[in-house]
């Protein structure tokens, strides 16, 4: 299925995936704005999605954005922000009925739709409807508050803040609340316009189509203005620890969070690495059959839960931790122990292979809901890698031990954080 993937470039940095899909019974159209995590436009950028999404010059309200999505069968369509790497990404998709299952072609008018809502913007007095503006501030304000609330999200956020003080990847994807206050709506429309034209653009679409019909329909109907386009460059992933931050934050809270990151100074384009050091992090803390379940939440209780991963634009592995405050010292120990003997080459033919085989699953599950190979190739294109699936998948089934032990060789720990009562 994945050969028949297209990469079609429609020219002024706008790229097109097509992404066939037989099993889906819907057709998803995502697209996907890149931008440089900045602090100064971070908290804007973050505003962009729903604003967008909550009325434009035809559909000037939610309600009729609503009843329009109602008319194209049911369709639905969403705006968020993510970060990968030390990029800020702003995503829009609509997802619709396949045609297949309909008496009527729609697949034009979803997108002429989309294409209303994305640069036929409800304009007031030169700027964003200040109303919805006022709404869209109160709701990322309390999404912003509401991290405090997921208390590992939160001690993981602060960990990569302390870790990457001086790197843009400290900085949240989804803005900051003193922020708020200082944006306007013309000024965050004019901001708005400066994205459209300046950022490089993915178009995905994924589902069960005619090729042929969706090139034309999309490069008719897009009309996004451009200008000259901003560079996005690769992300420093090497560095040079001169000595461990230890870091502890105080709140009121029963169960300790515990953050160990580190340094892996592995290039993810460099397969050779890439590949051990994910399949290490998910030998050492990857589930049930891991190094750190077994040996410190099973043998010596001392967690409640404790897994690794792998940031692979920044070439972080981090470990995240719940612990009672008194298990601090003997929990951070173990965790530098599993890493030695993994260093080592000391793991068992089990380890490696149950650590193989669920990542091998969860790249095969990425295919079972729509959406999934959207990111995916997206990621792909994003980081110039252009893996598919199957080659990942080969990557990953050819680790041995030695090649495990020869990536963990360059990891250095970096940061200590703990979040305590």
């Amino acid at each position: 299925m994945e050969k028949d993937v297209k990469k079609i470039n429609l020219g002024k940095d706008i790229n097109l995936t097509l992404i066939p899909a037989t099993k889906f019974k819907s057709n998803l159209v995502s697209i996907y704005i890149q931008r440089n995590l900045n602090r100064e436009e971070a908290t804007k950028n973050a505003l962009l999605p729903t604003i967008i999404t909550s009325g434009c010059k035809k559909y000037q309200s939610f309600r009729e954005i609503s009843n329009k999505l109602d008319d194209l069968y049911g369709s639905s369509m969403f705006g968020d922000v993510s970060k990968r790497g030390e990029k800020q990404v702003i995503t829009f998709k609509i997802i619709s009925t396949n045609e297949r299952y309909l008496d009527e072609k729609i697949f034009t008018d979803v997108i002429e739709f989309f294409n209303q809502v994305l640069n036929d913007t409800l304009v007031v007095d030169g700027g964003f409807n200040k109303e919805y503006l006022d709404i869209e501030k109160t709701n990322l304000k309390d999404r912003i508050q509401a991290k405090i609330n997921d208390k590992s999200r939160y001690a993981l956020e602060r960990a990569f803040e302390e870790m990457c003080k001086d790197e843009s990847f400290s900085i949240s994807e989804i803005g900051y609340e003193e922020d708020l206050d200082k944006i306007d709506a013309k000024e965050l429309y004019e901001h708005y316009k400066n994205i459209i034209k300046t950022s490089p653009i993915d178009i995905v679409v994924e589902g069960d189509f005619n090729e042929k019909e969706v090139v034309d329909i999309i490069s008719k109907n897009f009309t996004f203005e451009r200008e000259e386009i901003i560079n996005i460059p690769r992300e420093e992933f090497k560095k040079e620890i001169k000595e461990v931050k230890i870091i502890e934050d105080k709140m009121d809270i029963t169960q300790g969070k515990l953050v160990m990151g580190y340094r892996a100074n592995i290039d993810y384009k460099d397969e050779s690495l890439y590949y051990p050091l994910v399949v290490g992090s998910n030998v050492l803390g990857g589930g049930p059959h891991s190094k750190m379940f077994v040996n410190i939440r099973e043998k010596e209780s001392l967690c409640y839960y404790i897994h690794s991963s792998v940031e692979k634009y920044k070439a972080i592995l981090y470990i995240s931790s719940g612990i009672e405050t008194q298990n601090y010292d003997k929990t951070v120990d173990l965790v530098k122990k599993q890493i030695e003997s993994i260093k080592l080459g000391e793991i068992s033919h089990d380890e490696i292979e149950n650590s193989k085989s669920g990542l091998i699953n969860s790249m095969k599950s990425l295919a079972d809901s729509i959406g999934g190979m959207s990111d995916f190739y997206f990621a792909q294109g994003m980081g110039k890698t252009n893996s598919t699936i199957e080659t990942m998948i080969e990557n990953i089934a050819k680790v041995e031990v030695k090649d495990i032990v020869k990536a963990f060789e360059k990891i250095e720990l970096d940061t200590v954080y703990f979040l305590r009562n």
